[in-house]
């Protein structure tokens, strides 16, 4: 009789382990504390998946710090974290270490301003890399208010800045203008420009809305939507990256977070975090 009670009371606690997710489909186990950073603009994404992923795997712990896609990229390479995070493409530098991104969402980069201050709804592309390159400094150049513009921009490790360059300032041979305010996320670039009368800058566009000063104005006549992200009109855009060490191993945590995030139920979340499904 004892024999039998303690057989079921294992049955009890391995049906009970099963029903707390602590399994998946093919029967893999994690626990333990997992460190994962990099890119500001996919911290979202990554954030909002962790707190998935805690009903799926309660014994599983994971911490993101997001310093940027350079130093996620770094930490990657390094082993200070198990996956980084870009939001731009990787460098030949980079890929050559060993580095391997796997895309997990389309992003275009959108540009805001002032909403309160400044009445453009539109900039050409000309004006545009003129205003980040120093060469145009009074909005009234641009058909706006008799006003110096006040340019923000983000900090070296940020795939934003780097991809906002690419599609840019650096595509015209010039250079940013070494006078712009520097800030060091999405988060505090909305945050920044709504706050300051007359000021520019960019952001992903799940950045968008996020701070009630602010509004994003048109390319070229273009605006920065899911659309013309995807048809290709509107030409600052982007892959967001989770990047590890070589190939990810098989049966890890790892390959199953990127592989939850590639599901589904992870476009959806990428969807609702306002960045764009691979699948659209």
């Amino acid at each position: 009789m004892k024999k039998i009670i303690a057989g079921l009371m294992i049955l009890l606690v391995a049906g009970f382990t099963f029903a707390n997710g602590q399994k998946d489909a093919s029967g893999a186990s994690f626990s333990g504390n997992y460190a994962f950073g990099g890119s500001t603009t996919v911290e979202p994404i990554v954030r909002a998946t962790i707190e998935a992923y805690k009903d799926m795997y309660p014994e599983v712990k994971i911490s993101y710090d997001a310093p940027g896609s350079s130093a996620g990229v770094k930490g990657a390479l390094a082993g200070t974290y198990t996956i980084g995070a870009a939001s731009r493409d990787l460098k030949d530098s980079e890929k050559e270490a060993g580095a391997v991104g796997t895309p997990i969402a389309k992003d275009g980069v959108a540009v805001v301003v002032n909403k309160g201050s400044v009445s453009l709804d539109n900039l050409s592309h000309d004006q545009l890399i003129a205003i980040f390159a120093g060469e145009i400094k009074n909005w009234s150049e641009v058909g706006g208010p008799d006003a110096e513009i006040v340019v923000f921009n983000r900090d070296e490790a940020s795939g934003t800045r780097d991809c906002f360059n690419e599609k840019t300032v650096k595509s015209a041979g010039k250079s940013f203008v070494e006078t712009a305010a520097i800030v060091t996320s999405n988060g505090d670039m909305v945050a920044k420009v709504g706050s300051t009368p007359y000021s520019i800058g960019y952001c992903g566009l799940g950045y968008l809305g996020k701070d009630a000063g602010t509004k994003s104005v048109k390319i070229d006549n273009i605006a920065p939507s899911t659309s013309n992200v995807l048809n290709g009109s509107y030409v600052i855009q982007r892959e967001l990256l989770l990047v590890t060490k070589g190939t990810v191993p098989a049966g890890s945590l790892e390959e199953n977070f990127i592989n939850y995030i590639l599901s589904d139920e992870g476009q959806a979340i990428v969807a609702e975090e306002g960045f764009i499904p691979l699948n659209e």
